[in-house]
C-alpha cells in the first residue's frame, strides 16, 4: 500500500536493494536473531537491510537538532525566569511536580534524549522530543547495527561504500563515564538503574535487562531495580547493598508523585545529586522538558517572540508547524477551529501521551471524530502537529525478492559533545511499517542506521564508528 510519499532516491540504498535482488545473493541469509541480545527480543522483525544516509545530510541536521535541543531546555528560564511553579502551571503539570523538582539547577544537565523523525523526501523533520534515561530503543539500536557489519558479504559491501554507523551504547557509557566523574574520582562509575515501584514489571521485559547487559559489555558495573531499593543517607547513596556513583534514573516523576514512599526517596535523591554525593541520569528537571506542550512554544507565531530570527529559521528547518491546545487558554476556540479545517493535514498528540498512546490522525478518521478528539484535546491538553508524509523507502524482500515499499520513523538519539562531527547525534534505528499504514500496525520492523561520507571521504571517523 502506498502511503503517497515521495520515493526515496538515496543512492546507496538502490545498490543495497540491487544486491539483494540476486538470488543468489549472501546478504539474502543475513539473520538478526543470531545476535545475543535480538535473541531475546522475541516480538521483533527486522528489515532485510539497513537504512543508509548521506552524511553530510546527518551533520547539517544534527547542528539544527542540537540548537533546537539547547532552545528547548532554556525554555523555562526564557519563558517563565526559570520558576518551576509557573513552569508546571503553564504546562498544564500536577503542581506536585514541582515540588520534586524543587528548582532548575544553575548548570544545565547532560544533553541526552532522543527525537522521532520523518525524512519528508527534501529533509529530516522531527515529530517530538523525548528526553531523558527512559528513552526506549536502546537495547537493540547497537546490536542491530553490529549485526549486520559482523556478516562478512555486508561488511565487504560496507566498507566499499565507505559505511559506517554511530554506536550508541559505547556514547552512552561514555557520557555515563563522564557524568559520574566527580564523583568517582578517576575509575569507573557502579550504577543503579531504577524504576519505579512496580515498574519493572510493566517495562523491563526486553529492554532495561538488555541495556544492562549493554552498558556491562562496555566495562561497566550496573545494578537494576526499584526505587524502594535505593537507601539515601547524608554521606551517600546505597541499591541492592551496594554504595553506587550514579542513579541511572528510569522512572519519571508521574510514578511517584501518589507514592509516598517513593517521593520521599526521590526528594534525597534530587538532594544528594545537587550536592555532589551522586550523579543523577536524568536529573528530574528533565521531565518537565519532555512535554509535547513545548513544541508550540517553538512553533507558535503567537508564542516564540523570545526568540531571534536565526532560532526561528532552525526550528522551521526541522520542527512542522505545532499548536497548543491549552484548556481555558485565551484564543482556544480559534485554535480549535483552524484545526478542524485542517484535519486532513494534522496530527493531534495528547500533552502527556508516549509510544504513540492517545493519537488521532485527521486523515484516518471522519469530521465527526475528529470534532471529537479535538473537543477531548481542549478539555485535557494536546498539541496539533502538521503530518509529515516520510518518503517511501523501497526494501527487496529478501525472502520473495519482490520490492516493498516502507515508512520509516528514525529514533535519533542526542549526546553531550559532538562524536564524529555529526552536531550531537548519538546513534539511531528505524521503526518502519508498510508505506501508508499507521505507525502502531501490528507488522512493524527495526532497521539500524548507516552513513556514508558522500561529501569528504577523506575525513577521520572516530572511535565509536565502525
Amino acid at each position: 500500500m502506498s502511503g503517497g510519499g515521495v520515493l526515496s532516491k538515496e543512492p546507496v540504498s538502490a545498490l543495497l536493494n540491487a544486491e539483494l535482488a540476486r538470488p543468489d545473493s549472501p546478504l539474502r541469509s543475513i539473520d538478526p536473531r543470531r545476535h545475543p541480545v535480538l535473541a531475546d527480543l522475541k516480538r521483533a522483525r527486522y528489515l532485510s537491510r539497513p537504512l543508509v544516509y548521506p552524511e553530510s545530510e546527518m551533520r547539517a541536521f544534527g547542528a539544527d537538532l542540537l540548537g533546537s535541543v539547547e532552545l528547548l531546555t532554556s525554555l523555562p528560564a526564557r519563558l517563565f525566569d526559570g520558576d518551576v511553579e509557573r513552569t508546571c502551571r503553564a504546562l498544564g503539570l500536577d503542581p506536585r511536580k514541582a515540588e520534586l523538582v524543587g528548582d532548575f539547577q544553575k548548570q544545565s544537565p547532560p544533553r541526552f534524549g532522543r527525537i522521532d523523525a520523518y525524512h519528508d523526501g527534501e529533509a529530516l523533520r522531527v515529530l517530538e522530543f523525548n528526553v531523558g534515561g527512559s528513552v526506549g530503543g536502546q537495547e537493540w539500536v547497537q546490536p542491530l547495527a553490529e549485526m549486520f557489519w559482523a556478516d562478512d558479504a555486508f561488511r565487504a559491501f560496507g566498507t566499499a561504500h565507505g559505511l559506517h554507523h554511530l554506536s550508541q551504547t559505547t556514547l552512552l557509557a561514555e557520557a555515563l563515564r563522564e557524568a559520574a566523574a566527580p564523583v568517582c574520582s578517576g575509575r569507573d562509575p557502579v550504577i543503579a538503574m531504577v524504576e519505579g515501584t512496580g515498574g519493572l514489571d510493566l517495562y523491563a521485559e526486553g529492554s532495561w535487562y538488555l541495556l544492562r547487559r549493554l552498558l556491562e559489555a562496555e566495562g561497566l558495573d550496573c545494578r537494576i531495580g526499584e526505587v524502594q531499593e535505593l537507601e539515601v543517607t547524608a554521606s551517600e547513596v546505597r541499591f541492592q547493598g551496594r554504595r553506587v556513583d550514579l542513579v541511572y534514573r528510569l522512572f519519571d516523576l508521574d510514578q511517584v508523585v501518589d507514592d509516598p514512599d517513593a517521593w520521599r526517596t526521590t526528594v534525597r535523591l534530587r538532594d544528594a545529586h545537587r550536592s555532589g554525593q551522586v550523579a543523577l541520569w536524568a536529573p528530574l528537571e528533565c521531565d518537565l522538558t519532555d512535554n509535547k506542550r513545548f513544541l508550540a512554544y517553538l512553533s507558535d507565531p503567537q508564542l516564540r517572540g523570545h526568540m531571534s530570527q536565526q532560532e526561528r529559521d532552525m526550528v522551521d528547518r526541522v520542527l512542522p508547524w505545532t499548536r497548543a491546545l491549552v484548556p481555558g487558554a485565551a484564543g482556544l476556540d480559534t485554535v480549535v477551529a483552524d484545526c478542524r479545517e485542517r484535519r486532513e493535514h494534522l496530527i493531534l498528540k495528547p500533552d502527556g501521551g508516549f509510544a504513540g498512546k492517545g493519537i488521532t490522525c485527521g486523515w484516518l478518521v471522519s469530521d465527526e471524530q475528529w470534532a471529537e478528539a479535538l473537543q477531548k484535546g481542549a478539555a485535557e491538553g494536546a498539541v496539533a502537529q502538521q503530518r509529515v508524509v516520510p518518503r517511501e523507502e523501497p526494501v527487496v524482500n529478501a525472502e520473495t525478492g519482490l520490492t516493498e515499499s516502507w515508512d520509516a520513523c528514525l529514533g535519533l538519539y542526542w549526546v553531550p559533545g559532538d562524536p564524529g562531527g555529526l552536531g550531537g547525534l548519538g546513534g539511531g534505528g528505524g521503526r518502519l511499517v508498510h508505506s501508508g499504514e499507521p505507525a502502531d500496525s501490528t507488522d512493524r520492523r527495526l532497521a539500524p542506521i548507516y552513513l556514508y561520507p558522500d561529501q569528504d571521504p577523506d575525513t577521520p571517523h572516530g572511535a565509536e564508528l565502525h
